[in-house]
């Protein structure tokens, strides 16, 4: 006796249906690895200029006071919190808790630095930052862990949109090859010798009464 189609159908809709909730959920774990993972390298990036801003070097008898690498380290901070930003406008998994920890390590590096600063007892030394700027510093970290929590608070009870999760992916794909490639690309990349100038007479590095090195 054949069976009736009634009993059947629905057997084969259910095993459909399985198949595509798992596709989804293997999907949806992909997105929140990328999202969390892009969070995380935006959270070491703010660590490591922070650490750098804050930390008290004697910059004296050094060219300018070692202000160009202090100008660096500014531009890099400032790109990395405009990349937590861009996450957080675009409501990626895990961007607020990046915010929040972004605040807790500038307030945690800049209570290191003010425990550990050092002696200046000869009162020659010139360092790169003074104990009244690593405070600011630490102002800066309250301000941003304290909008963290509030932005936290107003966002908890919102409904993530799936139809934004291809556009949200594809800006953390973006995110992530940006602050992970070009940090790469800066470690692979062969140092410049001292006093080099290229070709056309550009000088690519410092030179200070040395003769010119000609690079490609």
């Amino acid at each position: 006796m054949p069976v009736p189609t009634a009993y059947w159908r629905p057997l084969k809709t259910q095993k459909g249906f399985r198949v595509f909730s798992r596709r989804n959920t293997l999907v949806s774990g992909l997105f929140h690895a990328v999202c969390w993972l892009v969070v995380l390298v935006l959270i070491l990036h703010v660590a490591f200029f922070n650490w750098q801003l804050m930390k008290p070097l004697n910059v004296g008898g050094t060219f300018m006071g070692g202000g160009m690498a202090t100008e660096l380290y500014l531009m890099g901070w400032g790109v990395a919190t405009l990349g937590l930003i861009v996450a957080i406008l675009l409501r990626l998994p895990g961007a607020i808790y990046g915010w929040i920890g972004s605040g807790l390590l500038t307030m945690g590096i800049g209570a290191w630095w003010q425990l550990n600063y050092p002696d200046n007892d000869t009162g020659n030394a010139i360092y790169s930052i003074s104990e009244h700027e690593i405070g600011s510093f630490m102002i800066i970290g309250v301000i941003v862990l304290s909008t963290g929590f509030y932005a936290r608070e107003k966002l908890k009870n919102r409904v993530p949109d799936p139809e934004q999760m291809p556009v949200q992916f594809i800006a953390a794909v973006l995110l992530g090859a940006f602050f992970i490639g070009v940090p790469l690309a800066k470690y692979t990349e062969k140092p410049l010798p001292y006093c080099a100038f290229n070709k056309a007479g550009q000088q690519l590095s410092i030179c200070i009464g040395k003769e010119r090195v000609i690079v490609d």
